[in-house]
């Protein structure tokens, strides 16, 4: 595939359904075609021509985004308090906590 004529036509169209547990990617980008060559092989690839490729693989390869999670305000702040405390805790178990709060402070620097 050499990926010609403008960049505005150069589209991809991902297409399946719940019915078949196959899905059909259709592109004339060569940027998602090396990409799929990369990460399925040509095993899947079913048309090969000039301007366009096409591929066929399990619907299983897809993976949509998911949302993200929403979080109250009362999780927000019971995660902060863990941090404090992990944080807290480590910086009392790590020596090299308690050198970077002495740096911190201009201890060590050689400052009258």
């Amino acid at each position: 595939m050499k990926g010609e004529g403008p960049k505005h036509e150069r589209e991809t169209i991902i297409n399946f359904n719940e019915e078949e547990d196959t899905a059909s990617l259709w592109t004339a980008s060569v940027i998602v075609y090396r990409r799929l060559l990369k990460r399925l092989g040509r095993e899947y690839l079913t048309e090969d021509s000039e301007r366009h490729a096409e591929f066929r693989f399990p619907v299983s390869f897809i993976q949509l985004p998911r949302p993200k999670r929403r979080v109250t305000e009362a999780q927000r702040e019971a995660g902060r308090h863990r941090r404090q405390a992990l944080f807290g805790q480590e910086r009392q178990d790590n020596p090299r906590a308690e050198q970077s709060n002495a740096f911190d402070e201009g201890v060590g620097l050689g400052e009258p």
